[in-house]
């Protein structure tokens, strides 16, 4: 197939790096695969040799003349290389490619990586209920992360596909060497839908407000300690470690900022929690899980539990729920028996969202809609 890939950047956000996973994985099954992005700001993200990569904008001076001359650069791709399928990746990209490719009426993707439903504690604003299911009516073929978006949805929108997102790094072969350490990553500045907050909430419990009898300690006192990966202002940081305070547990929690060594931290990492209060598919998760965590997430709605789909594997619970986060914690990392079968059996599980599985299923869903 001849596939070309829209994508806004090639650094910062997860669905970008998921576009530059699905080029990559295109390329090496021998597609024909070219790629727009902006590349006027910094690449990070490492796009395969295979991949014919080209720069979306001609200019960076305005937000007009830069989305004006984005829709004239991906007409002039489209109009050269004649794709069989166009792929963009979130709603602007997707947007701008449908501008520019009215006339040829070449299949074209809105993949959506966010959730179509939100808490009462964190509602979905106004315009991005439009663009979810107003925009979204423009394009015959969208694909959503996990079966519960697609309910959530119903008969709202048509063409609706579940792509859950692939996992970049290679399962372990064997369960690392362990430290009492218990992760979470998430930028800081969004602590509320991060469910930070909870989080530490969950570990004061644990360690500062249960009684344990019987001579039991708590886990801080067992040597656990809770980091918290991620970078953040100093008015998020300092809410947050007044919280540490207040929860009497600042002495057992380290906030370990901007880090590029995610892999080895898992690895570390006896146990992963993601704390969200919503999340669209847990991709931290499929990765803790595939370097040998044992996992616990609050889980809005059936999402997260598409992933960790019994207590063999990981243990889910609803969110803002701090007493049942802090029991599910406790239960982890109290149980060395039962906590080294779950980090076994997530490994396992992790395998399912390979590169090469969510490319089959990509490669099957592209050829069904291309006529």
């Amino acid at each position: 197939m001849k596939i070309l890939i829209v994508c806004a950047k090639l650094n910062g956000g997860g669905a970008e790096r998921v576009g530059v996973m699905l080029a990559n994985g295109f390329a090496k099954r021998g597609h024909n695969v070219s790629m727009l992005s902006n590349l006027m700001v910094p690449v990070v993200y490492q796009v395969s040799e295979q991949v014919k990569l080209s720069n979306l904008v001609s200019t960076n001076n305005n937000k007009f003349t830069k989305w004006f001359s984005a829709i004239k650069n991906v007409r002039k791709t489209i109009q050269k290389e004649r794709p069989d399928v166009i792929i963009g990746i979130m709603g602007l990209c997707t947007l701008i490619s449908y501008i520019a490719n009215i006339g040829f009426k070449i299949p074209l993707v809105m993949t959506e990586h966010n959730s179509f439903e939100r808490p009462a504690s964190a509602p979905m604003p106004l315009y991005l209920k439009v663009l979810k299911f107003y925009c979204n009516r423009l394009y015959k073929h969208i694909t959503v992360l996990t079966e519960a978006d697609k309910k959530a949805i119903g008969n709202r929108l048509k063409g609706i596909t579940v792509m859950p997102n692939p996992l970049q790094l290679t399962p372990v072969s064997k369960i690392p060497v362990k430290e009492k350490i218990v992760l979470a990553a998430g930028r800081l500045d969004s602590w509320h839908y991060k469910g930070l907050d909870l989080l530490i909430k969950a570990w004061g419990k644990l360690n500062g407000e249960y009684t344990y009898e019987n001579g039991q300690r708590s886990p801080a006192d067992e040597g656990w300690r809770l980091q918290i990966a991620g970078t953040g202002n100093e008015k998020s940081l300092n809410y947050l470690r007044q919280l540490c305070v207040e929860k009497g547990v600042n002495n057992s929690i380290d906030f370990l900022g901007f880090r590029n060594d995610i892999e080895d931290l898992y690895k570390k990492a006896e146990v992963f929690v993601l704390s969200s209060r919503y999340e669209g598919f847990g991709l931290v998760l499929i990765e803790a899980m595939s370097q040998g965590c044992a996992c616990v997430a609050c889980d809005y709605k059936g999402r997260q539990s598409e992933i960790i789909t019994d207590d063999s594997m990981g243990l889910c619970c609803e969110p803002e729920n701090i007493e049942l986060l802090a029991n599910n914690i406790g239960k982890i990392v109290s149980n060395d028996k039962y906590r080294k079968q779950v980090q076994c059996n997530a490994v396992e599980r992790s395998k399912h969202y390979s590169l090469e599985i969510i490319t089959t299923k990509w490669e099957q869903y592209l050829t069904s809609i291309i006529k």
